[in-house]
């Protein structure tokens, strides 16, 4: 039995290595901004509860985005306020609108990577990291108009991301 355990175990890791391999060569943008996001909690020194906000924030970011090209999703700060209509849903307008709202929360949540993981990405997908439109007509006015209402949410939720509060003990 502990070696049929062991096999699989063995056997499990394989096939793990193997679909992590093949979603880094073929993966989607979004895988990218994910692994990107995985490096620069890897490249900083936050702790556990720390860098699982820092992940949700910025998947937030994404999703909020996102959810002004579906039918029916609504962002968790705007609702349906950025909905586009059925014509501008498109993988290419999605997968822009996606990546300006992760490239400004992994900016703000992980900015030690900005400027060696995160701009880099946006220029090899062919974006303009400066872009900062909020014009909500457009996919990148998308992304950064999202990902500011959750920033601006985040940034209050009593965390002390920014550290305005003074730490005190006891």
């Amino acid at each position: 039995m502990r070696t049929l355990i062991c096999l699989s175990f063995v056997a499990l890791s394989v096939l793990g290595f193997h679909s992590t391999a093949d979603s880094q060569a073929i993966g989607t943008k979004s895988d990218k901004w994910n692994n990107a996001a995985l490096r620069g909690v890897r490249d900083s020194n936050l702790g556990a509860p720390m860098a699982s906000r820092a992940l949700a924030i910025v998947h937030t970011c994404m999703y909020d985005a996102w959810a002004a090209y579906d039918e029916k999703a609504v962002g968790t700060q705007l609702g349906g306020a950025l909905r586009r209509p059925a014509s501008e849903r498109t993988e290419a307008n999605k997968e822009r609108a996606i990546s300006y709202a992760a490239y400004r929360a992994l900016a703000d949540v992980l900015p030690a990577d900005t400027e060696s993981v995160y701009k880099p990405l946006m220029k090899e997908l062919g974006y303009d990291p400066n872009d900062t439109s909020t014009d909500i007509e457009t996919p990148t006015g998308i992304g950064n108009v999202a990902c500011a209402a959750v920033l601006e949410y985040r940034h209050h939720d009593g965390a002390n991301q920014l550290g305005i509060k003074a730490v005190t003990s006891g």
